[in-house]
């Protein structure tokens, strides 16, 4: 399989009833929780209840920036990332798993939230020399690459896929996005890359409007998704 290394993860829970009555009360318990990744500082935004949920009314950013946590009305979320071509150690997978999965399930229970919808997206890069040779060849026939035909002689491709099936005790929505496309590299110097972002997550408030999950329903998601995402990826590329 190609050597693909994630450089973002995305975690959230959505929270269609949150009132913000008292964001030090919130940001205190973040810092209770989470302090450790996200600093202990946060930036606290004068917004109106009456504002778009989806603003940020409390950011967390970590010193050397590759953490972030946001509180809007509609969702909460952790970022964690890094340049794509960095050569840096990042955490894994089940490292960010098992620090998320803490933290929102207390989260949740600190606060009595009602938590709609989890969502968990990593973004993985593959860099090679034969990248959209190998992206076309795995995914288009031999007749719409040739000379004449649709995709011959792309500079870039994209290719997505959606699917929505019953996984462990919880309906998902599973997205795929596989993209073609040059990465930066340095100084004017790019390099042909495979980028895969995944995104997983239960049913949005439309299609799932009564859904509530709870501390453990919350904790098992972000415990046992790596292992799907990492299914999924062997789906597409073993």
């Amino acid at each position: 399989m190609l050597d693909f290394r994630i450089y973002e993860f995305l975690a959230s829970i959505f929270t269609p009833e949150l009132n913000i009555s008292s964001s030090l009360k919130i940001a205190n318990l973040v810092m209770d929780l989470m302090g450790e990744y996200v600093g202990g500082e946060p930036s606290i935004l004068p917004v109106p209840q009456d504002a778009p949920p989806g603003i940020p009314r409390i950011i967390f950013s970590s010193s050397d920036k590759k953490w972030t946590l946001n509180i809007s009305l509609e969702r909460t979320n952790i970022f964690y990332d890094t340049p794509p071509t960095s050569t840096e150690k990042v955490i894994t997978i089940d490292e960010f798993s098992s620090i998320v999965s803490a933290f929102f399930g207390d989260y949740q229970k600190g606060l009595d939230l009602r938590v709609q919808r989890i969502a968990f997206v990593t973004e993985r890069l593959a860099i090679r020399d034969d990248a959209i040779d190998y992206v076309l060849g795995r995914f288009c026939n031999e007749k719409q690459i040739a000379k004449g035909r649709p995709f011959f002689d792309t500079k870039r491709f994209e290719i997505h896929s959606l699917k929505t099936y019953d996984w462990e005790n919880f309906r998902i929505n599973s997205w795929v996005r596989t993209k073609f496309l040059p990465i930066k590299i340095g100084d004017g110097e790019t390099a042909p890359g495979i980028l895969v972002v995944s995104d997983l997550n239960t049913l949005s408030l439309d299609e799932a409007p009564e859904a509530a999950f709870l501390a453990d329903d919350i904790k098992t998601y972000f415990e046992k998704i790596p292992q799907h995402l990492n299914k999924i990826l062997k789906l597409y590329f073993d």
